[in-house]
């Protein structure tokens, strides 16, 4: 036996013949009917299509036998795709010094018969064979040849089909996701407008009107200093809105790609009281940090930030003089673990628990010493929270306290 000969471009041929992405794939009609179309008219009980990979053969269609593939060195379509004939045809397999004791001769199928027309792309590469087999010897009529060619030029024209088709697919699947995502783009701008024109045009109008009547003379000293004491808070507020707006944005622009990896929720706590301590400090609220230092779990650590700033940043607003504790539980499961931010705060009432995390009903309190808020920050980090598929719950008693815990893969 001779065993099949490995093209000279044999890369380049391996290469078009994944670029149709047609091998070991499903079996499908179209190709399997020009099989059957095959064998009837060349009056053969076996035809495939066949397709030669690094080192097996294998059939995109087939009639006659059971096996789906089968090794390349023995294969005589391995032949045919070096052959420089239209059509390679072996008469008689016993009388072709290549076959006389090809296992594929001497037993099953027993061939003896073999008829392969190389399907060749439109850059010149063969990519394998359209064959008819018979297992006693016998040869083909003019008319089966160019039948067997005809066919097998429509085999290529399928794999141009299905590949155009496929690409066509992509094209729409990108068009597709390009809509969704400026409808989101849409989405984000008209909440972000929404916001602006409600909890930023009356700190600006209060600032414009406090200016004007400054410049009256039309207030005394007392009411002077009132009223800048609540344009402070009301600015404060403002900004931690603007605040969230920047990081929603940013976080927004990066959807779908967030750095997932292991985080020390210790350090990232430690990073955010840093930030906060001056605001702690002047509601002269205590803080805890009971995380152990080992602790980790699997999130994008900037996105994790986020989240616990607004919410140990919603513990102090409404916490005076009381204090405000970040620890950790393992779930049952040992799988998950639970950051826990708890205060002693005024808590929240039952009717707004209920609504906290709903988008249409937004709600802003003042904090205990007055401070004006947009009611944002919590459904942004309820919003970050679900894109790293974390989840956030929250208990409060009124007038005791709360506390929410945000629930993340433990890194093992």
């Amino acid at each position: 036996m001779i065993a099949a000969p490995i093209p000279a471009n044999e890369q380049e041929r391996l290469q078009e013949l994944i670029r149709y992405e047609v091998l070991y794939t499903q079996y499908e009609e179209d190709f399997d009917q020009i099989v059957q179309l095959a064998s009837a008219i060349c009056k053969t009980p076996i035809s495939t299509i066949t397709l030669l990979d690094f080192n097996k053969q294998w059939f995109k269609a087939k009639t006659g036998v059971d096996n789906a593939e089968g090794d390349r060195d023995t294969s005589f379509c391995g032949h045919a795709i070096v052959e420089d004939e239209a059509i390679m045809i072996v008469n008689d397999a016993l009388e072709d010094q290549r076959f006389v004791d090809n296992p594929l001769v001497i037993g099953e199928p027993k061939i003896r018969f073999y008829a392969g027309y190389p399907l060749v792309s439109p850059s010149g590469y063969k990519l394998g064979t359209l064959c008819v087999i018979d297992r006693v010897p016998r040869s083909l009529t003019a008319e089966q040849e160019l039948t067997l060619k005809i066919l097998g030029n429509q085999v290529v024209k399928l794999f141009e089909l299905r590949l155009r088709n496929k690409e066509a697919e992509a094209r729409n699947e990108l068009i597709e996701e390009q809509k969704k995502q400026l409808e989101e783009s849409k989405s984000v701008q008209s909440k972000i407008i929404s916001i602006i024109a409600h909890d930023v045009r009356g700190p600006v109008t209060s600032l414009k009107t406090m200016i004007e009547l400054t410049k009256s003379k039309s207030l005394t000293e007392a009411e002077t200093v009132q009223l800048f004491d609540m344009l402070d808070k009301q600015l404060d507020g403002t900004l931690d809105m603007l605040t969230n707006l920047v990081d929603w944005g940013s976080m927004l622009l990066k959807k779908g790609k967030l750095s997932i990896s292991t985080v020390n929720i210790s350090l990232v706590v430690e990073k955010i009281i840093k930030n906060l301590s001056p605001m702690l400090q002047l509601k002269k609220n205590q803080f805890q940090n009971l995380v152990p230092k080992d602790v980790e779990v699997i999130a994008d650590e900037n996105t994790l930030r986020f989240i616990l700033r607004n919410i140990i940043s919603n513990a102090n607003k409404f916490t005076s003089e009381g204090n405000i504790t970040v620890d950790t539980q393992l779930t049952e499961s040992k799988d998950f673990i639970s950051i826990i931010v708890a205060d002693t705060g005024c808590g929240i009432p039952i009717e707004i628990q209920q609504q906290l995390f709903n988008p249409a009903k937004r709600h802003s309190r003042e904090g205990t010493n007055k401070e004006k808020g947009s009611g944002l920050g919590l459904l942004l980090a309820k919003e970050f929270a679900e894109a790293m598929h974390a989840s956030i719950d929250v208990k409060s008693d009124t007038g005791k306290g709360t506390s929410f815990s945000i629930t993340l893969p433990v890194s093992i």
